[in-house]
């Protein structure tokens, strides 16, 4: 006999089922995870966006995780976010990225700084 499972993300603010995706943050040492709708995700980057744009990062936690936001995307999310990191860096100036390979985790993390999903 055959199984077949089928997991629906709901977003846990909103209840839709859009393009959910798992969000983890942490506060306060607690890390923690949500599902959120784009939608929702902007709201939660945009409230921490000035929070992010002044911190420090842990570097214990910075040198063992993956470059920022990379984590839970589909290989053609990826794409498409880098690039739109990309595009965004070629409008900075003084950030330089090339067009194709892997993008640097401090140019994310300044794409991310700026506000930027």
């Amino acid at each position: 006999m055959a199984r077949r499972e089928i997991v629906v993300l709901q977003d846990d603010l909103d209840g839709s089922e859009k393009d959910v995706r798992v969000v983890k943050f942490g506060f306060e040492g607690v890390s923690y995870e949500i599902d959120l709708s784009p939608g929702n995700f902007d709201k939660l980057a945009q409230a921490l966006a000035p929070f992010v744009a002044v911190a420090r990062k842990d570097a214990k936690r910075a040198a063992s995780g993956p470059a920022p936001r990379s984590k839970g995307l589909s290989a053609a999310e990826q794409r498409a976010f880098n690039q739109r990191v990309r595009d965004w860096a070629k409008t900075q100036k003084g950030q330089k990225v090339s067009e194709r390979g892997r993008v640097p985790a401090k140019l994310i993390e300044a794409y991310h700084a700026a506000g930027l999903r």
